[in-house]
């Protein structure tokens, strides 16, 4: 769509004006990269994991066939093995992918295996779908052989939590609890999709046994090509339970134990419905099925005899049309290609008495424009109201009913059509109104508060809150508004766009109050029932104050308060600010007025940050210096690798984006932290258009680098000053091939007045308070940042000799840059302060404290460190961490006196880390506490972090420093030695020794150059079915680099250089043996003359 074409028209007259005429240019999203002249060599060797295992342990990274993205060698082996931390999973995906294709791939192949055995098999041209694995440890092995090579593949992963899988792959995750269900995405109205991999993994109570119950089943039954696997358990070589494909119901699967694994794999030829099935604990009774298919098949396990049934009301739109249960999926006809023409389609959800319906429309792409819906559009209604009626391309706020049950219509005409829309839905609790909202709230008290989202401040736009007061029944409710300011009422209409209403009830038919818009205090509203719903909109034009209102029963009863906001354990921290900014050494030249823009002086804002993403780290956005450790910059800019912090480096010093500049610095990145509240492509504004990024380094100011000063809190540039922006970004103004500038650039802008800019002709609702527009407004004389710039600053000065203050951060504009009547628009720097400060305060408490109260560094001889609260229960979501210090030459002991967690398999959830300066001490979780524990030096660092579902007691231990010599006193085994010989031997040996154990000893030879190490017995147990050891002694040299990690019953036998060696020995909770017997000297003829 040109600039000239496309002008629409909305409720409120102009919004396609906007979107389509003068669309805003924030994205950004073109990463700027100019080649470097410098014949440097790179930075980064790729590992290809050819040759031998290759081993990634960060959070997030990525991999590549050799050689990519030329083409790989024939005859490779190669392996990666991706381990993250024990409470996440991995997201596996592939952003490139061409590999010989074969029939079964035979010949060229990516394999992905886990603790269960093989994911999947990959070749040829079509990208394999996200995975995301059951535990923290994936194995990806890719051969070749000998024929033809293609590009190959670049891979990348990232660590998440275990309940966002289902979000990634639509399905899949961890079940926990007495009772669930299993569904594939979007049962039964969506088919499965070919190549789709969906993994479940439940636990029950400790004591309990999982039954596994399907309700319906029906997958393509040729040759068991898409097939659903149930595991007895979810450790290394669980017991499989069963294999089922087909049409036929299976039987249900009773576990062993409190957990099973479920697994769904399909190929790539034919889809189906797909399966739903009910977990329980086997002790409650059983569920009753009601079968659904109408063929049988011989591809299936044994189940019960199928009956035939009706097929279920059709919605019009080729779905079931009366939907039940606890959550589903609902799209257009032919989702997600075009819909077809003259549709009526229905769909009528009913979740159980005493539940909500949350819906979340999740793509929505229908002819027309919002909130001027011609033929085609999607009405969603409750059983007391419309929740709106949808078209054009903006995703409206969750919406979620008043009962339990919700209506949704669709229709199309027969002339223009688009994909539709897809929406998912499932029953909610109303105790969780104010959580997924992020407002409104379920309440049965006799008195209360109600106000709009971040009262006093605005409202946001695009939202929607519910509010049900329920008292006991005899009582009535009295509902008074002390402040009141919503968007006014229409000019043309008089209609109320954000509106407040309110029912006597939550039955149809109820009495309704309003809706109630503009600064007039609605009159107090006396309820009938025992019941008040109070339902609050806000479309995406124009916020206001919003509201502020209390209820009671008993109006002899004092006004109710609020209590007084808590505050933060970091809000008292002292930010040391920089002691002089804003006054480069190298003065800018700003002697005159500058319109057309022009090369500044280089160096002369030394604040200026160039924000460079990979791959090839080119320019991308700008930023300003505040602070040593931090750059200010726009939210937008973080629309894509927002999370993938390896990907950013913050430039400073530059000048020229050409070569390296001996001036230049460049820091990785420790953080990025958007504002919470930008929604920018959601809503179609850019409000909160602010980010903050933490530097790996602190910053020295010299001549060519400097700190910009922040300006005083609220201040307002008055109309008609000038200020300075500066940038690499776009000379042409043409969008669709920009031009980044290879030397920094500054362009003189004067302010727009607010009352200006947001007039209808102007940038109208899309420019707010907290906004600044800069420009010209004569028509020769449009001059504006562009793109490349976002992010960058706008600064200012008082006058000739004070300093120059960041006033405003480049945000948006029209489509070209230069557009009449639409000036260049910055985040208000000035009203963001408090923000600011509070990010940066955060930061350096976190920096500090444990997490769970009390200092994260423990420096001294002896401590005591217990999780929040303890004894009384731990707080959800926690993350804790104590670095510990003892003096030098003394090592740490550990003892835990109490210690109770949630019991998880494979400590998924709530758990205790423990780690020194070498190596991983373990992770603990239940209620067994750790062995006590000495470590192989001075340091040691313990972790605690809980998710957000079952808590416990927590843990207390005592630390204290010990001399090496007590080390083996203190734990019964290890030790500090520095004989030229001496003996090595499991804890209990010759007798089986404990689980949860942890060794170390260390060994220091003086003027040693080698030390040999040999056993003469060694029993462990072997590896699990991903060849890791469980139980292990492993050698590390004087470096702390390990020399071998080693299980089973091979006698190891290595000789580590140098004058010193460090020996770990550590068993898991399961299984153990009879252990080791083994010798150290620096003299190998030793072993030869006791025949060792």
């Amino acid at each position: 769509m040109t600039s000239k074409k496309g002008l629409t028209t909305l409720e409120k007259s102009l919004i396609f004006l906007f979107v389509a005429l003068t669309a805003v240019t924030i994205g950004i999203v073109v990463v700027f990269v100019i080649e470097r002249n410098d014949s440097s060599p790179k930075e980064d060797e790729i590992d290809t994991g050819c040759g031998s295992l290759q081993e990634l342990m960060a959070s997030s990274g990525e991999f590549y066939s050799g050689n990519y993205p030329s083409s790989y060698d024939n005859g490779m082996s190669c392996s990666w093995h991706i381990t993250v931390e024990a409470n996440k999973v991995i997201h596996l995906w592939f952003e490139d992918f061409s590999i010989q294709d074969s029939n079964t791939c035979e010949a060229d192949f990516i394999t992905l295996k886990d603790e269960f055995g093989i994911i999947g098999k990959y070749c040829g041209y079509s990208t394999p779908k996200p995975i995301v694995s059951l535990g923290n440890s994936i194995y990806v092995y890719f051969d070749t052989n000998n024929r033809y090579t293609e590009k190959g593949f670049k891979a990348l992963y990232r660590a998440v939590a275990p309940e966002t899988t289902s979000e990634i792959v639509g399905a899949g995750g961890v079940l926990q609890g007495d009772r669930g269900e299993l569904l594939t995405p979007g049962f039964p109205a969506q088919n499965y999709e070919n190549g789709a991999l969906y993994q479940w993994m439940i636990q029950v109570p400790a004591g309990e046994k999982v039954r596994l119950t399907f309700t319906a089943f029906d997958l393509v039954p040729e040759s068991c090509g898409d097939f659903v696997d149930v595991y007895d358990g979810a450790s290394d070589g669980a017991a499989q339970l069963g294999r089922f494909c087909g049409n036929r119901l299976p039987a249900p699967v009773l576990s062993n134990g409190n957990s099973m694994v479920v697994r769904f794999k399909s190929d790539s030829s034919g889809t189906a419905k797909g399966f739903s099935a009910i977990y329980t604990v086997a002790s409650a009774p059983p569920v009753t099925t009601t079968p659904t298919t109408t063929t049988t098949t011989n591809n299936t396990t044994t189940g019960p005899t199928i009956t035939q049934t009706p097929p279920p009301e059709d919605s019009g739109c080729g779905s079931p049309g009366k939907l039940f249960g606890r959550k589903g999926q609902i799209n257009s006809k032919n989702y997600p290609q075009a819909y077809p023409a003259n549709l009526r389609c229905s769909w009528d959800i009913t979740v159980d008495e005493g539940f909500l319906v949350k819906l979340h429309i999740t793509d929505l792409a229908i002819v027309g424009e919002a909130g001027q819906c011609g033929k085609d559009k999607l009405t969603v209604t409750d059983s007391q109201q419309s929740l709106g009626t949808l078209c054009g391309f903006v995703l409206p706020p969750v919406l979620i009913s008043v009962s339990n049950t919700m209506s949704l219509s669709f229709q199309s005409d027969a002339r223009l059509a688009d994909r539709g829309f897809s929406a998912t839905w499932e029953a909610m609790h109303p105790e969780d109104l104010s959580d997924i909202q992020g407002c409104g709230g379920f309440s049965q008290e006799e008195t209360g508060i109600i106000k709009s989202q971040n009262w006093p401040t605005h409202y946001p736009a695009n939202s929607m809150c519910l509010w049900t007061i329920r008292v006991p029944k005899g009582k009535t409710i009295k509902l008074t508004f002390t402040h009141f300011d919503v968007e006014e009422a229409g000019i043309l209409f008089g209609q109320c766009n954000d509106n407040v209403v309110v029912y006597d009830g939550t039955q149809p038919g109820a009495k309704k109050y309003g809706p109630f818009c503009g600064s007039k205090v609605p009159a107090v509203i006396g309820s009938i029932t025992n019941e008040l719903v109070i339902r609050f909109y806000a479309d995406f034009f124009i916020e206001a104050k919003g509201f502020y209102a209390h209820w009671t029963t008993d109006s002899t009863l004092p006004t109710p308060t609020e209590p007084p906001v808590p505050r933060n354990p970091w809000d008292d921290i002292k930010i040391d600010w920089p002691e002089s900014c804003g006054k480069p050494t190298i003065p800018p030249d700003v002697s005159t007025r500058i319109v057309n823009g022009e090369p500044a002086k280089a160096h002369s804002w030394p604040w200026q940050v160039s924000m460079q993403s990979s791959p090839k780290f080119g320019h991308t956005c700008g930023g300003t210096l505040i602070h040593k450790n931090w750059v200010l910059t726009a939210a937008h800019c973080f629309i894509r690798y927002a999370d993938e912090l390896h990907r950013w480096k913050m430039c400073l010093g530059k000048h020229n984006l050409t070569f390296s500049e001996p001036n230049e610095q460049c820091f990785n990145v420790l953080g990025i932290y958007r504002h919470e509240g930008f929604q920018y492509p959601t809503v179609p504004t850019v409000e909160f258009d602010i980010a903050l990024v933490r530097l790996d380094g602190e910053v020295t100011p010299n001549n060519y680098i400097d700190f910009a000063c922040l300006p005083s809190s609220e201040e307002v540039l008055p109309g008609g000053k000038k200020c300075y922006a500066t940038g690499w970004g776009d000379e042409t103004g043409n969008s669709t091939a920009p031009k980044v500038a290879e030397t920094l650039n500054q362009v003189a802008l004067p302010v727009v007045p607010y009352d200006t800019c947001k007039r209808m002709d102007y940038w109208w609702f899309q420019v707010k308070p907290s906004m600044i527009c800069c420009g010209y407004t004569l028509p020769d004389e449009l001059k504006s940042v562009c793109q490349g710039d976002s992010g960058g600053p706008l600064v200012c000065q008082d006058g000739p000799s004070a300093a120059w203050e960041v006033h405003g951060i480049t945000s948006f504009g029209p489509i070209g840059c230069i557009f009449d009547k639409k000036p260049s628009v910055f985040t208000r720097s000035s009203a963001y302060l408090p923000w600011i400060e509070n990010i940066i305060r955060k930061d350096i408490y976190e920096l500090i404290s444990s997490g769970c109260g009390g200092l994260k560094d423990l420096i001294g001889s002896e401590g005591l460190l217990a999780s929040m609260d303890h004894p009384e229960s731990y707080s959800n979501c926690a993350s804790c961490q104590w670095n510990i210090r003892v003096p030098t030459g003394k090592n740490v002991y550990l003892n835990f006196s109490n210690f109770s967690l949630e019991d998880t398999t494979l400590c998924l959830n709530d758990k205790v880390t423990l780690s020194d300066s070498i190596s991983s001490l373990g992770t603990y979780c239940n209620t067994s506490p750790p062995r006590d524990l000495v470590t192989a030096g001075d340091t040691l660092t313990v972790s605690f972090s809980s998710n957000d579902k079952i808590v416990d007691t927590g843990f207390s231990a005592i630390w204290k420093a010990v001399d090496p010599v007590d080390i083996e006193a203190a734990v019964g085994c290890g030790g500090h030695f520095t004989s030229r010989q001496g003996e090595l031997l499991s804890p209990n040996w010759p007798d089986v020794y404990p689980k949860q154990a942890v060794c170390t000893w260390t060994i220091s030879i003086p003027s040693g150059t080698k030390i040999h190490i040999a056993f003469s017995q060694f029993e462990l147990q072997a590896v699990n079915l991903l060849g890791q050891c469980v139980d292990y002694v492993e050698i590390f040299d004087a470096a702390g680099s390990s020399q071998g990690k080693f299980c089973g019953s091979d006698r190891p036998s290595l000789t580590v250089s140098g004058d010193k060696a460090t020996i770990r020995f550590r068993s898991n909770d399961a299984n153990e043996k009879k252990g080791f017997q083994g010798q150290w000297t620096s003299d190998t003829g030793v072993f030869h003359k006791k025949h060792f």
